[in-house]
């Protein structure tokens, strides 16, 4: 009787499930060089080819394609290299011509025009120089100036270039603004940025009917991550790179990271998606910590791109 009164065994705490881990994508190394330096900037071309800066011993834009593989194709930014590419429609090359202080287009003859003139900054002491660039179809360009990477900086700037050509700040919101790209419709305008030595944040804004800034929202917020450049896939998504850990992380509107991308070199800098049969492969550039060798990868994505 007393063994059938006794008081039943407490009840184990229920067991909390692991989070699924999140898919993991190997990229190919596509090719490198010793002489690139930290190579930044992929973008391609309405034939699918890549174009990417070399930073290093030679300074300028390197043209990459299957066919051919990997050739300088324009000496220009020289103190420095370039920094972030877009390739418009036409074709045009748009570079941040980072210690010129200046921002440039290269036509397909490669015919340098300045966009955006020596002394528009904001405050020329804290400058770090352009960054990266996206322009609208509409002609409308965008850029980043850092003033620093790692969230201990006074605040940086992005600038628009309005249709008339006039350089513009368009937020000084954020601390070192870094990766930048636009929404699907072209109607909303993504920053990356650091806040602290791991900790990343997108930011993004509405873009009025003139294309300036509306009321900035937070978009994300990633650990682990160095915050660098940035590409949008059809479901809008945002495919982050992470600089220091050899990492893209694919970031969708509600801020959760679905997709990881993994590289055989830590210090990755850019991605882009390719164009037209290529829109689900991604390139990402980068180089070794010490910024010596570049290197260029690509990644096969789940969703494709859209241009």
């Amino acid at each position: 009787m007393l063994a059938a009164c006794a008081p039943a065994p407490p009840l184990e705490p229920a067991k909390q499930a692991e989070p699924a881990p999140i898919p993991e994508i190997r990229a190919e190394l596509l090719v490198s060089d010793p002489s690139w330096g930290n190579t930044e900037g992929p973008a391609l071309d309405s034939k699918n080819n890549l174009y990417f800066t070399s930073r290093g011993t030679w300074k300028g834009i390197i043209r990459w394609n299957a066919a051919d593989g990997a050739k300088r194709y324009a000496e220009v930014a020289k103190k420095a290299g370039p920094g972030g590419l877009w390739i418009d429609d036409a074709d045009n090359i748009f570079l941040t011509a980072t210690d010129e202080r200046e921002v440039w287009k290269l036509s397909p003859a490669k015919k340098v025009t300045v966009v955006a003139k020596k002394g528009f900054e904001a405050d020329p002491k804290l400058a770090k120089g352009p960054n990266d660039v996206v322009v609208a179809k509409n002609g409308i360009v965008y850029f980043t100036d850092p003033n620093g990477y790692y969230g201990d900086a006074p605040n940086g700037t992005v600038y628009w270039i309005d249709r008339a050509g006039k350089t513009q700040v368009f937020s000084a919101e954020v601390t070192g603004p870094n990766g930048i790209i636009l929404g699907l419709d072209e109607k909303t305008l993504y920053v990356s940025h650091n806040v602290a030595k791991t900790t990343s944040k997108i930011h993004s804004w509405p873009l009025k009917e003139d294309g300036s800034a509306g009321e900035m929202r937070e978009a994300a917020t990633i650990q682990d991550c160095v915050a660098d450049g940035m590409a949008i896939d059809s479901q809008s998504a945002l495919w982050l790179t992470c600089y220091g850990f050899g990492a893209a992380y694919r970031v969708t509107p509600d801020g959760k990271i679905t997709h990881k991308i993994s590289t055989g070199q830590k210090g990755i800098t850019n991605i882009k998606f390719g164009r037209g049969a290529d829109h689900q492969s991604l390139y990402l550039t980068g180089s070794d910590l010490e910024r010596v060798t570049g290197y260029v990868y690509r990644a096969q994505a789940p969703v494709p791109g859209t241009r």
